[in-house]
């Protein structure tokens, strides 16, 4: 999965900003493929809440996706396995009671790395003003990493290095284990992450600076656009995205409270694939 700029101007303006020439159907495949994700669109443009539920169970389909997982955070809350990505006044969520950004991360915080591997994310309506989801091909930068400085790399295989940890009220639990995996085909399993949720581990003073210098790689490759991919998605859109080897993120946004901001997100442990 290259996601290089050039390879995506069909789905982007200027690279970042509106999707606005999307893909033919048979082609969507294909770039999930090479790329680690896809942007669909519904026929009619606008939807309801209602057609976008029946939207999704179709993307589900024809990607040969099983039905949602519930994650392990919800299991006991009574979730719904199709979630409302809206601001909810109230919600314990850290991320649905606000227009604030979101950092870096991978969907699944208590999973194992590479649990969750597809996140479907259909935007309703969008925000009156920002919200662009962010895409990091986090292992094409982990693997660059391993070439200039093998040994921070080295730091982020460790099974015990990086911890992320609920911030629910009455739900304090923590998911310890590496921050990258080896998928034997190339590619890396991942579940970076930079945000309030981290806690880090490192067994000694030589490993914290390891650690340092890998993260510090990080923060500077993460705003480049060979790695990097920003979209806003409009009424109707479908992201599909490889959650087990593509980090994402959101900024902020605005709110027009007469027609407030909703995606719905569903969650898969399997790939999606070719029915046909």
């Amino acid at each position: 999965m290259q996601l290089m700029r050039s390879d995506y101007t069909e789905l982007t303006a200027h690279g970042r900003g509106y999707v606005t020439d999307l893909l033919k159907p048979d082609r969507t495949h294909d770039m999930l493929e090479a790329y680690g994700f896809a942007v669909t669109r519904s026929p009619a443009g606008t939807v309801s809440t209602e057609d976008a539920h029946r939207e999704m169970a179709a993307i589900r389909a024809d990607f040969g996706l099983r039905e949602p997982y519930a994650p392990l955070l919800y299991r006991d809350r009574d979730a719904p396995l199709v979630t409302e990505v809206t601001r909810k006044a109230g919600s314990d969520h850290p991320a649905f009671h606000t227009g604030a950004a979101q950092g870096w991360h991978t969907d699944g915080l208590l999973e194992d790395i590479g649990t969750i591997r597809t996140t479907l994310l259909y935007c309703v309506r969008p925000a009156h003003g920002g919200g662009r989801t962010f895409l990091l091909n986090a292992g094409r930068v982990f693997d660059e990493l391993r070439t200039e400085d093998p040994e921070a790399a080295e730091v982020l295989l460790r099974g015990t290095i990086l911890g992320r940890r609920s911030t629910i009220p009455g739900a304090v639990r923590e998911a310890v284990g590496p921050v990258f995996a080896e998928l034997g085909d190339g590619h890396y399993a991942t579940r970076y992450g930079e945000g309030q949720v981290e806690r880090w581990y490192p067994k000694d003073a030589v490993e914290q600076k390891s650690l340092a210098r890998a993260l510090g790689y990080f923060r500077a490759r993460r705003d480049d656009p060979d790695v990097r991919i920003d979209l806003l998605l409009q009424a109707g859109q479908c992201l599909i995205f490889r959650n087990d080897v593509l980090a994402h993120g959101r900024e902020n946004f605005t709110d027009d409270p007469r027609c407030p901001r909703l995606l719905l997100r569903s969650l898969h442990t399997d790939a999606p694939g070719r029915t046909s």
